[in-house]
């Protein structure tokens, strides 16, 4: 299935590099691990992740681009990328919001190198499993658990109210959050990208290419972002394409820069929303305070047999797991930049929040320490945390570094996280 999936990918596009930013399909590579240290053996797993790869949320750049096109005098391109827009919506009919069924196989992938990787994690002593109240983060714990239909424990899945999701939805919950991303800070940035020559070429350019008739400037605007809007989604309803028996590729109204240029104008907003973006201790960072709270209380209980369980899973989403990595100092999500026309050097979206993007803190002991390894997408990451076993690290050590950068923002254990979260500023 996983071979059929890749080749799938592969041949959606000719245009090379896929340049989905945050929409990318989990670009998962066998790594090589570092061998635990002598003694120790896997003992709990945490485990924080975003959802799979998806259909579009709601209706929107879909519909908006097919009835754009309809009423439009189009070249040869343009009607094939209207009779594609059309197949598209077909595909989307009553599944916005939920995972494709890419997403499904990568999270049962995902779980199925967990639990072949950690074993020894998993004694029965049961799992919890947290997830919000979209429900394609549901989904995607169902896909995750595939791998898990033969484990012996009890399976406990947790969801809260949307109006407190404090750990996994703490984006949503900020007043000062929702300000700075609707402030001038972040809309500066943005507008000298949306307005730079480029942009404005890329989206004459493709006008040109799919109408005889050039609509007027705004429509021409909005047919470059709705256009790439599907063009990024395509690549998770590879699956659904298969089973309908049809293709598309709206790849073909862009050329390999184009794409290259509105990825890098896309993700500007998520690196200065969710990432590193100019202080790497700004706002947009201080909120995933909750999350990674509840990672090192949870871990701590887990070790000191208060939490009598295998692992703790969440399902989240992009606005969650990209903070958590900022605020923990995972050094590819931690480098902020004052030009935005620089960020793209060091934070790459598509290899911090692809679909099915994830944070794992993996336990081990050897009956009376413990250390912790984390991999962020699977990879062994470095923490700003001093080791001589690198990349296993004292979980006191950890603990004791987290707890006090946690002080250092106004968090403590025990603390209020929903007050936290309507009074940080």
């Amino acid at each position: 299935m996983y071979k059929i999936v890749f080749f799938l990918l592969l041949s959606v596009t000719a245009v090379g590099q896929s340049y989905t930013g945050t929409k990318t399909p989990y670009p998962f590579k066998q790594a090589d691990y570092t061998p635990v240290p002598k003694g120790y053996t896997a003992a709990y797993v945490n485990y924080t992740g975003r959802h799979g790869a998806r259909f579009m949320t709601k209706a929107g750049s879909d519909v908006k681009l097919l009835a754009l096109l309809n009423r439009s005098q189009l070249t040869s391109l343009g009607d094939s990328i209207r009779a594609m827009a059309a197949q598209f919506l077909e595909i989307e009919k009553d599944n916005y919001e939920n995972i494709s069924l890419l997403g499904d196989v990568e999270q049962h992938a995902i779980g199925e190198r967990l639990l072949k990787r950690e074993a020894t994690a998993f004694k029965g002593r049961g799992i919890t499993i947290e997830v919000t109240h979209k429900k394609r983060t549901r989904q995607s714990a169902d896909g995750f658990l595939k791998a898990f239909a033969a484990y012996k424990g009890k399976k406990e899945f947790k969801m809260v109210q949307d109006t407190n999701e404090n750990v996994l939805r703490f984006y949503d919950l900020s007043p000062a959050y929702d300000a700075f991303k609707n402030g001038k800070v972040i809309a500066e940035r943005i507008d000298s990208l949306q307005h730079d020559p480029r942009t404005k070429a890329i989206v004459a350019q493709i006008s040109q290419r799919l109408f005889t008739t050039a609509p007027s400037e705004k429509e021409q605007t909005a047919l470059a972002e709705w256009l790439y809007d599907l063009y990024s989604i395509q690549f998770s309803l590879v699956m659904e394409m298969q089973q309908a028996n049809v293709h598309f590729d709206f790849g073909k109204a862009f050329t390999n820069e184009d794409l290259q240029w509105l990825d890098k104008v896309n993700s500007a907003a998520d690196f200065l929303e969710k990432g590193a973006g100019l202080d790497t201790l700004g706002i947009q960072s201080r909120i995933a305070a909750p999350l990674l709270l509840d990672l090192v209380t949870s871990t701590d209980a887990l070790i000191k047999g208060k939490l009598r369980k295998d692992a703790v899973l969440r399902f989240s989403h992009a606005e969650a797991i990209s903070p958590l990595a900022t605020l923990m100092g995972i050094p590819e999500a931690s480098v902020p930049s004052n030009s935005i026309y620089n960020f793209d050097k060091n934070w790459k979206a598509e290899n911090i929040i692809p679909l099915s993007a994830n944070i794992q803190w993996i336990i081990y002991s050897n009956g009376k320490q413990f250390l912790i390894k984390v991999l962020l997408n699977e990879r062994e990451v470095a923490l700003p945390v001093k080791t001589a076993n690198y990349p296993y690290y004292k979980w006191e050590d950890v603990k004791a570094y987290y707890l006090n950068k946690l002080k250092k923002i106004g968090v403590k254990p025990g603390d209020d996280m929903h007050k936290y979260l309507l009074n940080v500023r």
